[in-house]
């Protein structure tokens, strides 16, 4: 069973407020959270379309999957994690974007 490890990043930004917090994710937060111990790797994805009205603002949806549970509690405790949380604040503070975390069991 694979689980998905889901942060929804959320703030009101301008079209190169957006840019700049896509291209920083991709290139600056991503690579780090690739070498977590047991990753099986990272997925961005941008909202095309967004239905609700409660939910106008996200930003972007960055998921990383293990394998099971306590693949993923290792890779949450490594010192991987810490480098990608420090990263991640400086964009977040930069933009007062809110984050918001989901962990998700893959259905087979």
């Amino acid at each position: 069973m694979t689980i998905l490890r889901t942060a929804f990043f959320e703030a009101n930004l301008t079209k190169a407020e957006k840019q700049d917090f896509h291209q920083y994710m991709q290139d600056v937060v991503v690579p780090i959270i690739a070498t977590f111990p047991n990753s099986q790797g990272v997925v961005l994805s941008k909202p095309e379309f967004i239905e609700s009205e409660a939910h106008q603002n996200v930003l972007l949806i960055m998921q990383h999957s293990y394998s099971d549970k306590a693949a993923m509690e290792e890779a949450l405790d490594s010192e991987q994690r810490i480098a990608s949380m420090n990263a991640t604040k400086k964009i977040i503070e930069k933009y007062d974007i809110k984050v918001h975390h989901m962990n998700l069991m893959q259905a087979p």
